[in-house]
């Protein structure tokens, strides 16, 4: 099929930098490096068997990630899956005997779990995500939609009347402020604030308030989400679902445990939705240069995200529904009862929307402040500052955090 053919041409075009980045495996053992060898560099990957040696040296390294700390993974491993999983998928698109509509979704399962679990080689870092964006342009033209209802979002009622309910102080509001006043008055004097009138000019606003949208640019990629109502329960779980599944199954839906795209890396996954959002001019107040750390945070009614402090700066930024925020200082952390194991150190036992006073006295003692994040509208976290947040309604927020 000339479709096919088409694909198969364009992908194939990457095959020279590929094969200039096979220096950056070097480390890995001599049987997976020889493959990735022969195969990038011979026309032996034109075998159909080569799919399923290339499946094995993925299957390999995957094993590797497993073993140890995630952190720990050395680079050349995710690097190998990354080189295996382009070498798949060239394999895949010339051999395969499904139908396109098919043939692609299968493609997008294979990129998105070189994204996943693999990591930029130096000298094509985006090369799995050109890859999707070659089968998105034909997805378009041969993808029959779901139609979802565009969603309303109304409103809630005004922070301050939530405010005295929870016996809470109001955070201020600040109108687009310049920068030397967000510096003064949020990095300088480390005070949390809420900016009103920063993103109006993000396509997203107007784009992300039609599930389709997200379903015609990314309805078939590969996305982990969380399951369960917060990640302190003893039930809470992780799961590789489609976009399309995500929201089929938890954005329209109240039955069943929650499903939550939470702190996930969506916009370097799916680069066309970085298209629709700006970093903040805001962020440039840094002591490195290290780049901002930019998460998207999707999901249905009553996601939560228990009283937690983070190490970084963070503007989170509210495009889709309403968030409810409890935020407090690192002065109050004696009255918040963090847990004790390692790994929740950094989170807090305390419930701000119904503390237990008979289990946690010390909280009569804290000082809690509240706002409700509306669509449009920032709010400046500094670092280990605690908050507690809860999604009102179908909710979509982007974070940025930076050093």
């Amino acid at each position: 099929m000339a479709l096919i053919r088409n694909i198969s041409r364009q992908l194939e075009e990457y095959k020279p930098k590929v094969s200039e980045a096979l220096v950056e495996v070097n480390d890995t053992d001599p049987a997976s490096k020889s493959l990735l060898y022969r195969y990038i560099r011979t026309t032996e990957s034109d075998d159909r068997s080569s799919k399923i040696r290339i499946q094995a040296i993925i299957d390999y390294m995957y094993e590797k990630i497993n073993i140890g700390n995630w952190k720990e993974v050395k680079p050349y491993v995710r690097k190998t899956i990354t080189i295996a999983s382009y070498l798949k998928l060239l394999a895949h698109v010339k051999y395969s005997d499904e139908d396109v509509e098919t043939l692609i979704k299968q493609s997008f399962k294979i990129i998105d779990f070189g994204i996943l679990f693999g990591c930029p080689l130096d000298k094509v870092p985006n090369l799995l995500q050109n890859c999707a964006t070659i089968l998105r342009t034909v997805n378009d033209a041969e993808n029959t939609l779901v139609s979802y209802r565009i969603q309303n979002f109304p409103s809630t009622s005004s922070s301050e009347t939530d405010a005295a309910k929870f016996n809470a102080t109001p955070i201020e509001v600040l109108d687009c402020p310049s920068m030397e006043r967000f510096l003064k008055t949020c990095i300088l004097a480390e005070k949390p604030v809420v900016l009103t009138n920063c993103i109006n000019h993000w396509p997203a606003l107007r784009n992300w308030k039609d599930s389709n949208y997200f379903i015609r640019l990314a309805g078939p990629r590969t996305v982990s989400i969380e399951v369960g109502s917060k990640y302190t329960d003893s039930n809470w779980t992780q799961k590789l679902v489609t976009m399309e599944e995500f929201i089929d199954q938890y954005i329209y839906q109240n039955k069943g445990p929650v499903g939550y795209l939470a702190q996930y890396q969506l916009f370097d996954q799916i680069p066309e939705l970085k298209e629709d959002i700006l970093e903040p001019e805001y962020c440039c107040f840094s002591k490195s240069n290290k780049p901002v750390e930019v998460s998207a945070w999707y999901g249905p009614k009553g996601t939560v995200s228990p009283l937690h402090h983070d190490p970084k700066k963070n503007l989170l930024t509210q495009v889709i529904g309403e968030k409810r925020l409890f935020i407090f200082s690192p002065s109050d952390s004696q009255y918040l009862y963090p847990h004790d194991h390692e790994l929740l150190k950094n989170t807090a036992q305390v419930d701000p929307r119904k503390p237990d006073l008979k289990k946690h006295p010390r909280y009569a003692s804290a000082t809690p402040y509240f706002c409700i994040l509306k669509p449009g509208q920032m709010i400046y976290i500094p670092p280990k500052w605690w908050h507690f947040v809860e999604s009102l309604s179908i909710s979509f927020s982007v974070s940025f955090w930076w050093e």
